[in-house]
């Protein structure tokens, strides 16, 4: 059953993302000031936290797996809360890693995935209910090329649930016909960019929410949150948001996402105001453990 037919929603927190300081303040960069926002934005009620390992001076450490698993083990050690790391170039090794762990606080359960960064000249073979790859010839590199990533046949193996990036309609149709072939187990995680200011995400508007919906069969299982990312207006922030809750997906919020929109907040307060209009729609955030019964996990470190 979705978490929307009992009357909760998935809450997240993008804490720190490619966000400065410059751009706000309380923008987290270290593990241990990661860790203690997604320790308190966890306090504040959200359901799960997504968070990029960074450097002391704020540069990226996507493949830095004891970065990532500082995190994660100081935010175990405190509540159970999902929380997961990005990644870059299609390389997941962080990922991998973590999922291996022999110290359960700093294991993985979700792990992000972009179609963006792995998908190239797909074809999809309705006949077969399958893909294939677009090739012009031999000589093509694509033409050696797996028809479809072969991490998504590891992170099932590893028990990893995928969250999905949802940039573009393109991303969408290629996830809903992942889910068709089999390639993606259900219920998908998906969450849904929107930008005023990145032109490859969609555009922020709810009748684009609607259509991105439409797309969506009624067979396919998901839960949904929408991300007002790098945005300009916070008007337009909370029109996405509460177009999302109207529907019944949930949203996410946090400093690594709008940080033009908000900078003298901290992820705390962020957090609680997205507590606060879940509401108001008369919903509930749902609990970590009721996203990890969802989506067939087991109870984290810290339970």
């Amino acid at each position: 059953m979705a978490l929307r037919d009992s009357g909760k929603v998935v809450v997240e927190v993008g804490v720190n993302e490619v966000a400065t300081k410059d751009e706000a303040a309380g923008v987290p960069y270290t593990a241990e000031e990661v860790a203690a926002d997604v320790v308190a934005c966890g306090r504040a009620g959200v359901t799960m936290a997504h968070f990029h390992a960074r450097h002391p001076d704020g540069r990226q450490a996507f493949t830095d797996a004891a970065i990532t698993g500082d995190v994660l083990a100081a935010v175990a050690r405190e509540i159970d809360l999902l929380a997961y790391p990005s990644y870059n170039n299609a390389d997941l090794s962080v990922v991998w890693d973590l999922a291996a762990s022999r110290e359960p606080e700093r294991r993985l359960q979700v792990s992000p995935f972009d179609p963006v960064q792995h998908i190239r000249r797909v074809l999809w073979q309705e006949e077969s209910n399958s893909f294939g790859v677009v090739t012009f010839g031999p000589d093509d590199p694509a033409h050696s090329r797996p028809p479809y990533p072969p991490e998504l046949d590891r992170l099932a193996e590893l028990g990893l649930v995928p969250n999905i990036a949802i940039f573009n309609v393109s991303d969408l149709r290629w996830t809903l016909l992942a889910a068709r072939a089999g390639v993606l187990r259900q219920p998908l995680n998906l969450k849904m960019f929107f930008s005023d200011r990145w032109v490859s995400n969609n555009e922020p508007d709810p009748a684009v929410l609607d259509f991105l919906l439409s797309r969506i069969p009624d067979g396919i299982d998901h839960e949904t949150v929408v991300v007002p990312y790098a945005m300009s207006s916070a008007e337009r922030c909370e029109a996405l948001w509460d177009a999302a809750l109207e529907r019944g997906l949930g949203i996410r919020t946090g400093l690594g996402d709008t940080p033009l929109v908000h900078p003298t907040a901290t992820n705390a307060e962020l957090a609680e105001r997205a507590v606060e209009r879940v509401r108001k729609h008369g919903l509930e955030p749902a609990t970590t453990a009721e996203l990890r019964e969802r989506c067939g996990l087991t109870a984290g470190a810290a339970a």
